[in-house]
């Protein structure tokens, strides 16, 4: 009985892969085919008596005629419907009455291919060279059976080889962890040893360090008291022989300066000698003249240009000696004779100041420097005089150390410091400090001007330091001359002179003073502009008399000098590598020093002989003696071990024989089996030359019957698609025939739905897009493509595309597959899978069953925000201006489908879509791109889908909205990966001194 179909059972169904715009989407493609019905799977047999002709059960509804156009229309439409029902059946018949004639020509082609295989085999079993050749294949086949029975023997041999030497290897391997266990033991007994000997050791080095410390430190201070001691008399003699360098030093530079001022005067002589003209540095000045080439301590002197002792008298000179001194009843008392002096801003005085009248360079060379002291000192004196106190000496030695004074950085900080003064001179002194400017100071004259205010200062205006410094410039000296010195240095800025005033009560009055050049200058006769012959030679000859005797004390000096230094050097050399010798201490320290090292002897000694007998120590020997016993079982052990080695060896070469002997079986089997195989060909041959002509006869008959089979085929074929023509035909004349009863009963049927556009292959969106190929159609059921999952966050490694198999019927898909391009990156997870080109489809096969979308598992966000803070977990609050959401929540991508045939319906009111590309959907959804049709399970993350079953499939499909309405497909595609982007979008740094 013929099958009941509806209105579709004959459209064939099935799902194209194709991109629309910049998103992935199926669409469903109808086609209506007339020849469509049942599948033929196989060779079908098909007899006559058992087809039923279609039953005209559909009669055409028509009587009146129609004057509705719906009903002429149906009445039409149900005429053609039975014209070709009746067309089917007459070429139904005729079909199955060729297939009934095939049928028994098919009989009697098979007794046919009977009769001359029965032939074939009789001509062959009679013939003589195949009863020959065919008992030369026994022969050999005999021999290779007997040779197959001794290679089997070997085998067995060698087997039985393997367990014995599988056994010895075994004993081996225990004997082995034996010798471990024995040596691991012998370890531990070892490691024991160790700690009894290092606790024997540490027992000995506690009793002994104690007594050895307090020897030790004994030794060690009486050492230390020892080389301070030695110390400290190195550091005597070389304060002691420091000093005397330094007086020594002194001498040198005295005798030196000397014997420059001799030389300068015996110089001075030989010019007035040869000078018998004006000379051009006399210059004129109030009361006398000038020499510019001169000092100007040597002009005041031999020309008597000083101001006058009273100061309240006005000479018309401007060159001071002497100095105000306040009353002592009235220290702070104004200088009432400030004004009476000479003016020296008049140009009379020009020549004081100009011509290179003793010009300061920079900063006073040493010779201005000691002028200017006794200019300074010479004032002082003046003031002292007058009060009736003794005059202050300045001794070249004094001045020398004065300088030194001065240049140390307490005397520039004005700091008296005891330890500087105590280097200076020697000794303790009577200090005053204070400073010189040199703003406006560039010749000696301005100079001893800005030196005369700041000793003005200090007598006059001392309150602050209670006028400490007057004192010292007064002190009444009694009948001493005390030995005094101005002290001068230039600070680093250039802008002040550190002045130092020191003296003490030691009445030098054997040491020649510089005061006294004053005189000396005074006793060469005044500077005058004369143009005469002067006759010098006598003063001259005595002056260089002097300068020789000079120069004779002076390399005297020189000499002492060098012994005092060399001398110095050595002592500061001992001292610095002072060594202990056991003379620096007294003789009871001697003692103490001698019991002590005796002491930490006899505890190196007692140690000593501990530690070297630590093997005698009850707890060492116990533990030696178990180390030994330890030794002993590994030895023991280990001779085992070598000979279940040695048995191993044996079985090994035992073995090794054997497979040579299996070898040599082998190969002999295999040269009888050539022997074998030739045999049987000539054995083939021989059939063959027998029964040439009777094998001619079998592909005769087999090639008559394969055509008869070809036909029979090819009618089924041609019956099956007839059968599916009446039946459809049948279906839409029914349908015709209920179109026109309801007409006639007044009723208005539905408009019929258009059907939907055939497939032509060809793209309404984009028609450079790939398309997946249809599948041939050859009339098995379609494989319907699984839904595609979205897949992990990391991409599938791309799969090569298969080039799809030609159909063997002429029926090809309309879709030709394009190679897809190779994802640049695998490991980016915007780019789509690679889709895999289906394989030619197995006729007759079962559908692929559809497996079942797996829900995503949750993505793991790692615990971490989008802000990159790793192990901080964000809060609750949704943001929706942010990328980050809960990573708790489970997401899960929401298919939103539509409810009407408008891409723009209520499933999308309400909501922004943002239309972006494929693979940026992909990525930002966590999907991939669609696989092939065939295949049958996808993969979420590291999770296996699982297979879901065709009634599944169908009963999921029920469910879903089937429409061949493309642009509804891309709605439902696009709505559903908008809504996964959605769904994981959002988851998304007691002495003065003053």
């Amino acid at each position: 009985m013929m099958k009941e179909h509806n209105n579709f059972a004959s459209i064939k169904s099935h799902k194209k892969l194709y991109k629309s715009g910049k998103t992935w989407m199926v669409a469903t493609l109808l086609t209506v085919g007339l020849a469509g019905g049942a599948a033929v799977t196989g060779t079908t047999n098909a007899h006559a008596d058992e087809v039923t002709p279609a039953q005209a059960t559909g009669t055409i509804q028509a009587g009146n005629q129609a004057t509705d156009p719906e009903l002429a229309n149906a009445q039409s439409d149900a005429q053609k419907q039975q014209a070709t029902i009746d067309s089917a059946n007459a070429q139904l018949k005729d079909q199955q009455n060729q297939l009934s004639e095939a049928q028994g020509q098919q009989s009697s082609a098979q007794q046919e291919l009977d009769q001359a295989k029965q032939a074939q085999q009789v001509a062959t079993q009679n013939d003589p060279a195949v009863k020959d050749a065919q008992g030369a294949v026994d022969q050999a086949q005999q021999q290779v059976n007997n040779q197959q029975q001794v290679v089997n023997d070997a085998q067995t041999v060698v087997n039985n080889d393997a367990q014995n030497v599988q056994q010895k290897s075994d004993a081996v391997n225990q004997a082995s962890q034996a010798v471990d266990q024995a040596q691991q033991t012998v370890d531990q007994a070892s490691q024991a040893v160790d700690q009894a000997k290092q606790a024997a050791a540490d027992a000995t080095n506690q009793a002994a360090s104690q007594k050895t410390e307090e020897a030790q430190n004994t030794i060690n201070s009486l050492e230390n008291q020892g080389k301070n001691q030695a110390s400290q008399d190195l550091n005597n003699q070389i304060n002691n022989v420091s000093g005397q360098v330094t007086d020594a030093q002194n001498d040198v530079n005295n005798t030196n300066a000397k014997i420059s001022d001799l030389q300068g005067q015996v110089k001075d002589l030989q010019n007035q000698e040869t000078n018998t003209q004006a000379d051009p540095n006399i210059k004129t000045v109030p009361n006398g003249v000038i020499d510019t080439s001169k000092s100007l301590l040597e002009n005041a002197s031999r020309n008597n240009l000083w101001m006058s002792n009273d100061l309240s008298q006005n000479n018309g000179n401007i060159i001071p000696q002497n100095i105000y001194v306040s009353p002592d009843n009235d220290k702070g008392a104004a200088d009432p004779n400030a004004n009476n002096g000479a003016d020296s801003s008049l140009p009379a005085y020009d020549p004081y100041y100009e011509d290179g009248m003793d010009y300061v360079n920079g900063q006073m060379t040493d010779a201005q420097k000691q002028e200017l002291a006794i200019l300074m000192l010479n004032e002082i004196n003046h003031a002292r005089e007058q009060r009736g106190l003794k005059p202050f000496v300045m001794t070249e030695q004094k001045y020398q150390q004065a300088q030194v004074r001065a240049s140390q950085h307490s005397a520039e900080v004005l700091d008296h410091n005891d330890n500087d003064i105590m280097t200076a001179f020697g000794q303790d002194q009577y200090e005053n400090l204070a400073y010189i400017p040199t703003q406006g100071g560039g010749d000696m004259l301005s100079l001893l001007y800005n030196a005369n205010s700041t000793l003005s200062s200090m007598l006059n205006a001392d309150a602050s330091s209670d006028w400490g410094h007057r004192e010292n410039f007064l002190e009444d000296t009694g009948t001493l001359s005390a030995n005094a010195a101005f002290g001068m240095h230039l600070t680093d800025d250039g802008q002040y002179y550190v002045l130092t005033f020191d003296y003490d009560l030691s009445n030098p009055d054997s040491t020649p003073n510089m005061m006294d050049r004053i005189a000396q200058y005074q006793a060469m006769g005044p500077i005058t502009g004369d143009s005469h012959v002067v006759d010098n030679s006598a003063k001259i000859n005595d002056l260089n008399n002097q300068i020789s005797n000079l120069q004779n004390t002076l390399a005297s000096q020189q000499s002492h000098l060098s012994d005092l230094q060399t001398q110095l050097q050595n002592l500061q050399a001992q001292k610095a590598n002072v060594q202990f010798d056991l003379s620096q201490l007294n003789a009871d320290q001697q003692a103490e020093y001698n019991n002590a090292k005796n002491t930490l002897d006899t505890i190196n000694d007692w140690k000593n002989s501990q530690l070297a007998n630590i093997n005698s120590d009850g707890h060492v020997q116990d533990a030696l003696n178990k180390r030994n016993q330890a030794k002993a079982s590994l030895t023991a052990e280990q001779s085992k071990l070598d000979k279940a080695n040695q048995a191993l060896t044996s079985a090994k070469d035992t073995q090794a024989q054997d497979e040579a002997q299996l070898d040599q079986a082998k190969n002999g089997l295999a040269q009888l089996n050539q022997v074998l195989a030739t045999k049987q060909a000539a054995l083939q041959t021989a059939k063959d030359n027998a029964n040439a002509s009777a094998n001619q006869a079998v592909k005769d008959a087999q090639a008559k019957l394969d055509k008869i089979n070809g036909k029979i085929a090819d009618l089924n074929q041609a019956i099956a698609a007839t059968k599916a023509t009446i039946q459809n035909a049948q279906a839409q004349l029914d349908k015709d025939n209920k179109t026109i009863a309801d007409i006639k009963n007044g009723q208005k049927p539905a408009k019929p739905t258009t059907p939907a556009k055939p497939d032509t292959g060809k793209d309404d969106n984009k028609g450079d897009q790939p398309t997946n190929p249809t599948k041939p159609d050859d009339g098995s059921q379609p494989v319907t493509p699984t839904n595609p999952s979205k897949p992990s966050s990391q991409p599938t490694t791309p799969t090569t595309p298969t080039t799809p198999a030609k159909p063997d019927n002429g029926n090809k898909g309309t879709d030709t597959p394009v190679t897809p391009s190779k994802p640049t990156d695998g490991n980016k997870g915007d780019q789509p899978t690679t889709p895999v080109t289906p394989a030619k489809p197995d006729t007759g096969s079962q559908p692929t069953t559809p497996t079942t979308p797996v829900t995503p598992a949750q993505p793991d966000h790692g615990n971490a925000s989008i802000s990159g803070q790793a192990g901080h977990k964000p809060g609750n609050k949704v943001n929706n201006g942010s990328q980050s959401a809960n990573s708790n929540a489970v997401n899960k991508p929401t298919i939103v489908l539509p409810t009407n045939g408008k891409e723009s319906g209520a499933a999308t009111q309400g909501q922004y879509i943002n239309v972006v590309s494929k693979d940026s959907v992909a990525a930002q959804a966590g999907i991939q791109a669609p696989a092939a049709p065939e295949t049958t399970s996808v993969t979420f993350g590291t999770k296996k889908g699982t297979m879901m079953t065709r009634e599944e499939y169908k009963a999921q499909q029920a469910n879903l909205p089937q429409t061949g309405d493309s642009k509804n497909d891309k709605a439902v595609i696009a709505l559903g990966v908008l809504a996964g982007m959605l769904g994981f979008g959002l988851a998304a740094k007691s002495k003065k001194e003053f």
